[in-house]
């Protein structure tokens, strides 16, 4: 497999922006401060990260939603990571989430496709490729980036984690939890990860279909101008649920509703949803290599978990 470097060996400089909870608007609800202080998924995800991602020329932004101070001092842990916003943002998030309840916070929070435009323009102009991944998303074999950036190099406008699961409700798409795209193909899109830029005698209901999530439009826009995709399917050889705990192209895991309650638009039996949800979440912050050998079918399933 190709290494990623240019005629004269320089590895292009990476980007990847990491959105740490969600805002806490609507029915998924906001993370709990208990949970988030016992599991932090972004503590996870930047650990894996450094630790599958050395001789690459890669800077990590995170925008912060959580308003934890553990999470915090946490991130401010590892090189090569930015945080936003400022850290003076979090006492008073928290300050106000304890005197107003959740409501009172919204002001210093920004959705998750909001927060992935903002730190898109925090990426210097020097950045190549710009890769997302979700607080709950992070990869499990060395040559992730490899699999991700050579894949655009060899022509794709867009490679990644292919969220296909829940289709044909959901359209299928590359999902932020494992995307890679050139900062200039992005930028080039001149739309956000939720915004679409309508054009005259475009069909609205089309246009609606295809954002019904995160970075969905970016695929389909991609696709309609011709340009080709390089997805990474689910790999699986055991699976517990049909979207949580899913591995992708063997490189990349995404928990699923890592950080908020475990409801999916086409799965109704939430009881079932909390109880994998949470043993995969306590096999993953035990021993992520375990987990992962599990998925694999690589060792023998000790989880407690009846495969699908």
């Amino acid at each position: 497999m190709s290494t990623g470097a240019d005629a004269a060996g320089r590895r292009p400089r990476l980007a990847i922006l990491v959105v740490n909870g969600f805002s806490r608007k609507g029915r998924r609800g906001p993370q709990r401060e208990a949970d988030a202080a016992r599991y932090p998924w972004i503590e996870l995800c930047l650990r894996q990260v450094a630790r599958n991602s050395r001789g690459w020329d890669y800077e990590v932004f995170v925008f912060d939603n959580s308003h934890f101070k553990l999470h915090r001092e946490l991130m401010e842990k590892f090189e090569h990571v930015h945080v936003w916003p400022p850290g003076w943002v979090a006492p008073v998030g928290r300050l106000a989430h304890r005197l107003s309840g959740p409501y009172g916070a919204r002001l210093l929070e920004r959705r998750h496709p909001n927060a992935l435009d903002y730190l898109t323009k925090k990426v210097p102009t020097d950045f190549d490729y710009v890769i997302t991944l979700d607080n709950d998303s992070f990869p499990v074999r060395e040559d992730w980036l490899e699999v991700l950036v050579c894949a655009c190099e060899r022509g794709a406008a867009v490679s990644g984690v292919y969220r296909d699961e829940m289709a044909p409700e959901l359209h299928p798409f590359v999902h932020v939890s494992g995307l890679c795209v050139r900062r200039d193909e992005l930028l080039a899109l001149g739309a956000s990860f939720k915004d679409v830029q309508k054009t005259p005698g475009e069909n609205y209901t089309q246009i609606v279909d295809y954002t019904q999530d995160v970075g969905q439009k970016i695929t389909y826009e991609l696709i309609n101008a011709g340009r080709e995709i390089a997805p990474l399917r689910r790999s699986n050889q055991v699976n517990f649920h049909f979207l949580m705990g899913g591995i992708y192209g063997d490189v990349i895991y995404h928990h699923g509703a890592g950080g908020r309650r475990a409801w999916f638009r086409t799965e109704s039996d939430q009881r079932a949803n909390v109880r994998i949800s949470e043993t995969l979440r306590e096999a993953a912050f035990e021993d992520v290599d375990h987990l992962v050998a599990v998925l694999r079918g690589g060792t023998p399933n000790d989880l407690g978990l009846t495969p699908l």
